[in-house]
């Protein structure tokens, strides 16, 4: 009888033990992995009872780290909320900055042989862990926060959420193209420090709340002696950026002075607010919502209402100072619709132009009727991938008008049509100069050095033949 009573429970274990989901053993190893021709490492953290479905952290290291240094550092968070983490290892590369090699990452925001490591990392813990890619997680210290900021660019479709600190695209790697989608994202500074400069967070700041099409005017709380904290809030369609400036904190990949007092923890309660799931409007690239109320744009790297200048921005250019950080709208090859609002005196109407930087080729030159909705389609081919300013004119400085509501956006399907009708106003081609000139095309733009083909111009407001 006895024997019959331990046989059934042992049975009834078993099937108890078919439903259960299934629990792993704790791992803190260094991992091998081929991806191509190449074999790369990282570290990987598995906390105890993690079971399938949980999240992925990937947290890299700044230039001249390694893997081990396994910073951020998420080992105790993951052992309570049960996620995995793992630290790739960067390649050794060259740094102007240093004069010479050593471990790092190509933050250069493009498709590259680093984003294809962190792919295959996931890869492998999706087949090996039965992670959910719902929920797998990107963020760096220092050259690996330039890497996230990367990443947000070239796989905002992998990562749900970003997070940096001390980090952002600069010098060699200060190229902050559009991605898929907008993302969530998080940035912990501090004020002392001078190597990656808090003094140039501004600009950046600026640059992905337009790209998230969030609100520009910030929602702060300051707790004096550790922090300073800016949230640009979601608008429709848009995901939050949030901006940590701290006291007494130079570059450092770990900090104390959070509201969580824990910056790991800070960016982890971040993190899990999000999905790939979290609806997002995936066409949107760019809105920098100028017309929001206590936002001063002047102060934000655009130009306005100067001379028949409506609005202008991504006017800036390197310099040692700015270690190639300025304003500037940067997009990747594709087809795009540029949409606003012009309002104003009947009759009037308003030049529309965007240029790339540094050859000042164009790529849009249209004039549009004041009064009404905007919508012009352009396209980005795959030599003019880069920098672009943009700008709004009017024909005469006292004009009175007003452009609001700009957007960029990705062409869907329905834009097919519009672009078998692209005709720019003005030739694409490569001035030469940046300064402003006084010879103006029939479109309203300034034509500045360039070599001026036969036509009708306007100089000092008079129409000319040339």
């Amino acid at each position: 009888m006895n024997i019959i009573r331990k046989s059934l429970l042992a049975l009834a274990l078993i099937v108890v033990g078919v439903g259960d989901t299934k629990a792993f053993q704790a791992v803190n190893k260094t991992v091998d992995i081929t991806v191509g021709d190449k074999t790369r490492t990282y570290r990987l953290y598995v906390p105890k009872g993690l079971k399938t479905g949980a999240p992925l952290v990937i947290a890299m290291h700044g230039a001249s780290g390694s893997c081990d240094d396994q910073a951020p550092h998420f080992n105790n968070i993951a052992d309570t909320a049960k996620f995995v983490v793992a630290y790739p290892q960067g390649e050794q590369m060259f740094f102007p900055v240093f004069g010479g090699n050593t471990t790092g990452w190509d933050a250069s925001g493009e498709d590259n042989a680093d984003a294809a490591f962190l792919r295959a990392i996931i890869d492998e813990l999706v087949q090996n862990y039965e992670i959910d890619r719902r929920r797998v997680y990107c963020c760096g210290f220092s050259n690996g926060g330039m890497n996230t900021y990367a990443m947000a660019n070239a796989c905002s479709d992998v990562f749900a959420a970003y997070a940096s600190i001390s980090g952002f695209p600069l010098n060699e790697f200060h190229l902050r193209h559009t991605g898929k989608r907008p993302v969530p994202f998080l940035h912990i500074h501090g004020k002392n420090d001078d190597f990656v400069r808090y003094r140039l967070t501004p600009t950046i700041v600026d640059e992905m709340v337009a790209r998230m099409g969030a609100n520009p005017v910030p929602v702060k709380k300051s707790v004096s002696g550790k922090y300073d904290k800016s949230v640009y809030e979601a608008t429709d369609g848009s995901f939050p950026y949030i901006f940590y400036e701290i006291d007494g904190m130079g570059h450092n990949d770990f900090t104390t002075n959070t509201e969580d007092g824990n910056s790991s923890l800070t960016m982890w309660r971040f993190f899990r607010r999000y999905t790939l799931d979290t609806p997002c409007d995936t066409t949107l690239k760019w809105m920098p919502r100028i017309e929001s109320d206590g936002f001063i744009p002047q102060n934000h790297g655009w130009t306005v209402n100067s001379g028949r200048i409506l609005l202008a921005f991504g006017l800036g250019e390197k310099t040692d100072a700015n270690q190639n950080v300025y304003h500037s709208l940067q997009l990747t090859t594709g087809r795009y619709k540029l949409c606003f609002r012009a309002d104003g005196e009947a009759g009037k109407t308003v030049g529309v132009r965007l240029q790339r930087y540094p050859n000042s080729k164009l790529v849009l030159s249209k004039t549009v009727a004041v009064g009404e909705d905007v919508t012009i389609p352009f396209e980005i081919k795959k030599d003019d991938f880069g920098q672009y300013k943009i700008s709004f004119t009017r024909q005469s400085s006292a004009d009175d008008i007003s452009v609001s509501n700009i957007v960029l956006r990705t062409a869907t399907n329905d834009d097919e049509t519009s672009f078998k009708e692209i005709k720019n106003e003005a030739p694409q081609t490569p001035f030469r100069g940046r300064n402003e000139g006084a010879v103006y095309g029939l479109s309203g733009c300034q034509i500045v050095n360039g070599k001026l083909p036969r036509g009708i111009y306007i100089v000092n407001g008079e129409k000319v033949l040339r």
